[in-house]
């Protein structure tokens, strides 16, 4: 008689679900003076906060940043293991995915999807993001389809022909939807950033450094993706690296492989169906 009680229950309440299409958040600390905040304003959103060892802090909001609008469907995951390391995520729209692993101390991750004021038809939601950090004192930031996406704004590292071309794209870049975008950060003082406007945009960004690299000689990847189906994939192994990739268009790609110390890459395609790859190295 339990078991057909339980069973009548249990479809009762999904039948509720169904019709109810509620918020989820889940908040599991353990250690001390961890800091979870979840502010949820939508249908079907779901957040899911683990923070494992002292002085965590962790921020997600769905639908209500810039301002409150009915997201739907979004799904935000945080797992900190380890001490004073932040994470941020911030969802609007509908269908974006954002995932941060922080293992380690003083690391900082923070994803912006679809944060636009009043702007439903521009943005189309389903952009994904994950960022993955183990060491100390790692940085990496991914913007997608929002108002704040960054453009290059420095003549020091693009020229200023370049800086004119970018200062003409639209931002937020509408329509904007299934941007893929993946930050892994293994060692001390990497900063990884990723800011994608369009369709179907895809950036990943690969880091390591050694235990004990000092933020001077950390290294710095920055991806500008603005258009369709542009990819830019950046891999970096020692300490001193920099790269910096800006692409407007649609079908580019940039690929830069660097191993060792101080070396320096900057690319740059406007138009269509570029392709750029850089493979630098010390030698002996």
């Amino acid at each position: 008689m339990k078991k057909v009680i339980l069973s009548i229950s249990a479809m009762l309440f999904v039948g509720a679900m169904s019709f109810a299409q509620g918020n989820i958040s889940n908040a599991n600390q353990v250690g001390n003076s961890n800091a979870a905040l979840v502010d949820q304003f939508g249908n079907v959103n779901s957040s899911d906060i683990d923070q494992i060892g002292n002085s965590n802090k962790s921020d997600v909001f769905q639908g209500r940043k810039p301002s409150n609008f009915n997201a739907v469907n979004n799904k935000a995951e945080v797992m900190q293991n380890g001490n004073s390391n932040t994470a941020f995520v911030s969802q609007s729209n509908k269908n974006n995915e954002a995932y941060q692993t922080q293992t380690g101390d003083n690391n900082s991750a923070t994803i912006w999807q679809d944060q636009i004021v009043g702007a439903p038809a521009a943005t189309q939601g389903s952009d994904w993001g994950k960022q993955v950090q183990t060491g100390k004192s790692n940085k990496a930031t991914i913007d997608q389809g929002t108002s704040g996406n960054e453009r290059p704004t420095s003549s020091s590292v693009f020229s200023p022909a370049q800086i004119a071309a970018v200062a003409l794209v639209p931002v937020p870049v509408s329509p904007n939807t299934l941007n893929k975008a993946l930050q892994t950060q293994t060692g001390d003082s990497n900063t990884a950033y990723a800011s994608q406007g369009g369709e179907r945009n895809s950036s990943t960004q690969t880091q390591t450094s050694p235990a004990g690299t000092s933020l001077a000689n950390g290294n710095l990847s920055n991806h500008y993706q603005y258009g369709k189906d542009n990819k830019a994939t950046n891999t970096q192994n020692g300490t001193k690296l920099t790269n910096n990739t800006l692409q407007i268009g649609e079908s580019n790609m940039a690929t830069v492989s660097q191993t060792g110390s101080m070396h320096q890459s900057i690319n740059y395609s406007q138009g269509n169906l570029n392709s750029i790859s850089v493979t630098q190295n010390n030698g002996m």
